[in-house]
């Protein structure tokens, strides 16, 4: 009797320790294969377990709409191969969540000797319905004008027979599955991949509905967190996971076309360039306007928030006062604030106002209180600083913690980190450290919180307060200094606006400014209050901020020849200094072998190869803190109605002109690729981002003089920023992508600096 109740006390436990399991249910699209080992993983390791999930995957059957079933509730999370899912024009309000398979697997299979896609008119093409309306072939399809008008399109038989058969001329199929049959049985074929001709999408998302993402955000991370273990593990044990597969899944495909599979599936997840699981909204964006240019999503269609990181933190811990806080603030009626009257583009007072980033910060912060932020007005920093330790303003708006400031102020968590820089004369060599300039004198504002920090940390430099930025730059143009330190965004906004060909960045520091809102700390309640403003500041209301003041950018004259050759002269020594270094890193290892690295249209390198190249440069500039590479975004103004207009025979001409024109007025050692239809990037490396403005304006002057066609003027719009130091690809990309689509807002033909 003991044993046996010892036995329905441990029974007991298993079975309340299993309610405490939460039930959801994943829908995949397609059959058990190893696309899937990832989920199948996590939940034979038990980490779905381990996160409080209980999983049930749902096997594909004939007939499912695994959209359909997310967005109506049947199913918790859904697999799709696209990030964009459109329907009648119209798009649908899918979450994505994850992203595992970073290029997309689908291509066309052709008959040997297909090998262009304009081939395919006239030819018979099978595929899914979705594939041949809503996917990159598609895309691609759109391009060349294959239409049902002048080819025949059949519905996908999800076999190789009609192809080998003869009885279709392409086939829609997944680089992962149908070719290893086609290899084994040794039939000539040739592909057609989209990603070739710019049309890069990825694939194996994971997605939900919007109401599971508000309402169950903690468990959407926790089912996230977990599957990226399962693909850890499938992709360290892929013999182990093909075993599972096939003895407890019943999969029918053969180990080796599933081992195949596993190595082309590890391929694209590209970990050697992506988190695994990691989005790309950057890739959303781009297949969203490519859509939307094809005419296969409606013009009233707006993509909005799709992130589901984005919608979970949206909704997660708002901001709010307790009723002492908001009693303090009645009583307040008004919070006065100093500022660094001359730091733009972070901050300035002009014409007696609070302009710059920390103004729009400000201004956010000042609608949640419900009462003014009103400004006291100051001609220099020093005098803030005195106007905040006599209490003649409550706070400063964006200022960095030092000890003797601890005195009289409070600081909120950081909300702005930028890296040092020191700005020298165009003829000084780039210095690799800043201890190498012993004796040299280097400027810095007074008041300044890196002045004292220099002093400690390098005592060999002879540092020389000066008054403001403007005073400082005039001083190592005349050559009272020898350098300037500031930081990277204010430096080189002086620069471009006021130096441009007469001063230039030489060095970037291991010190960062990070900063902060200093808080009077004889008022504890207004340093509690702008901590969770601070806390609650939206990445949203930062990056529009960032890119509103750091775009906009003043026109400076065209320099002369002479001042030209000069530059060019410098930039060449410079360089050819700097190779030897890096002509010794080891190359970055080759992915997904099978694709070509050129753009077949253009001649330049690909989307592919243009990863690979950015990766490389992004390491790079964290291990050497004196490189730089700048990078421009280039886009067709107006692409589409020369396409419309005069046909895509003569768009991609226009194509391939602007890329010669590219090849020849640019430098050699600049790497020219296809970004992705009618965009391309131009990555310039040992290049800072003045220099690469200069770059952008004038490949923007030569493209628009030169005569492509008869009836349309070509235009360029550039977007141009610089790597930051510790900053991740999509990152940089994202800031430089808004900085074009900000140039063709306000009228194309234009270059934006980020």
């Amino acid at each position: 009797m003991v044993f046996r109740g010892f036995l329905f006390f441990i029974g007991l436990i298993t079975v309340l320790s299993g309610s405490t399991l939460e039930k959801i249910s994943v829908q995949l699209d397609w059959k058990y294969q190893f696309e899937y080992a990832g989920y199948i993983a996590a939940k034979e390791k038990g980490y779905y377990k381990e996160a409080g999930l209980d999983v049930e995957l749902r096997e594909y059957q004939e007939g499912s709409d695994v959209v359909s079933d997310v967005l109506n509730g049947k199913a918790n999370y859904g697999i799709y191969n696209s990030s964009v899912v459109v329907e009648n024009g119209l798009l649908r309000p899918i979450v994505l969540m994850a992203t595992y398979l970073q290029h997309s697997p689908l291509v066309f299979v052709t008959q040997k000797g297909i090998k262009n896609p304009a081939d395919l008119i006239a030819k018979t093409i099978m595929g899914t319905n979705n594939e041949l309306k809503h996917s990159s072939l598609s895309l691609l399809l759109s391009h060349f004008d294959i239409t049902s008008s002048n080819s025949r399109f059949v519905n996908q038989t999800f076999s190789i027979e009609p192809f080998i058969r003869h009885e279709v001329d392409a086939m829609s199929v997944y680089r992962s599955n149908q070719l290893y049959d086609l290899d084994r049985l040794k039939i000539a074929y040739d592909i057609i991949d989209p990603a070739e001709y710019g049309f890069v999408v990825n694939a194996g998302n994971l997605f939900t509905s919007r109401q599971e993402a508000i309402e169950h955000s903690q468990r959407g991370q926790n089912f996230i967190d977990a599957t990226n273990r399962g693909w850890k593990y499938a992709l360290e044990h892929p013999r182990e996971m093909i075993k599972i597969l096939k003895q407890k899944y019943g999969v029918k495909k053969s180990p080796e076309a599933l081992a195949y599979e596993a190595t082309v599936i590890q391929k694209l997840m590209m970990c050697d360039l992506y988190k695994i699981g990691e989005t790309n909204g950057e890739f959303t964006q781009r297949l969203y306007k490519q859509l939307l240019h094809a005419g296969m999503i409606h013009q009233d269609q707006k993509l909005g928030q799709f992130s589901f990181q984005d919608i979970a933190s949206s909704t997660k811990n708002s901001f709010q006062l307790t009723e002492a806080e908001k009693n303090y603030l009645l009583q307040k009626k008004k919070i006065t604030m100093c500022v660094d009257p001359e730091w733009y583009p972070l901050e300035a007072i002009r014409e007696g106002k609070h302009i710059g980033i920390a103004s729009d910060i400000i201004k956010s912060f000042e609608s949640k209180l419900g009462i003014p932020i009103e400004l006291v007005p100051t001609s220099t920093w020093s005098e803030s600083l005195m106007n905040a330790e006599a209490r003649q303003c409550d706070i400063l708006s964006m200022a960095s913690k030092t000890s003797e400031r601890e005195r009289y102020l409070n600081f909120t968590s950081t909300y702005l980190a930028l890296p040092y820089v020191m700005v020298t004369t165009m003829e000084k060599p780039f210095t690799e450290s800043i201890t190498l300039l012993r004796g040299k004198k280097i400027g810095v504002v007074k008041g300044y919180e890196i002045v004292n920090r220099l002093k400690k940390l390098y005592p060999e430099l002879t540092i020389v307060e000066v008054a403001s930025i403007s005073d400082g730059l005039k001083k190592v143009e005349s050559g009272e200094l020898y350098g300037y330190i500031d930081n990277l965004v204010v430096a080189s906004s002086y620069i471009q606006k006021e130096y441009t060909g007469s001063l230039k960045v030489s060095l970037r520091l291991e010190e960062k400014d990070e900063l902060s809102v200093g808080v009077r700390n004889d008022e504890p309640n207004l340093h509690h209050i702008f901590e969770k403003l601070v806390v609650h500041l939206d990445e949203a209301t930062m990056q529009k901020s960032y890119n509103r003041w750091t775009s906009t950018i003043e026109q400076v004259a065209w320099l002369d020849r002479t001042v030209i050759g000069k530059i060019a002269l410098v930039l060449f020594f410079v360089a050819a200094a700097f190779i030897w270094r890096y002509t010794l890193l080891k190359r970055y290892n080759t992915r997904l072998l099978e694709l070509s690295t050129t753009d077949k249209l253009t001649g330049l390198y690909n989307r592919q190869k243009t990863d690979e190249k950015l990766l490389e440069e992004q390491h790079k500039v964290n291990r050497y803190r004196d490189y730089h590479c700048s990078i421009m975004l280039i886009d067709v103004d107006y692409f589409k109605t020369i396409n419309d207009t005069l046909g895509h025979q003569e768009g991609d001409k226009v194509l391939r002109e602007l890329a010669e024109v590219m090849n020849t007025s640019l430098r050699q050692t600049d790497m020219i690729g296809r970004w992705g239809g009618e965009e391309f990037m131009v990555i310039l490396f040992h290049t800072s981002l003045p220099e690469a403005a200069n770059v952008a304006e004038y490949l923007r002057h030569t493209v628009s003089e030169y005569p492509f066609t008869d009836l349309y003027p070509v235009t360029i719009s550039i977007g141009v920023g610089e790597f930051k130091y510790s900053e991740e690809v999509h990152e940089c990309i994202g800031r430089i992508d808004a900085a074009l689509y900000l140039a063709k807002e306000q009228g194309r033909n234009t270059v934006i600096v980020t």
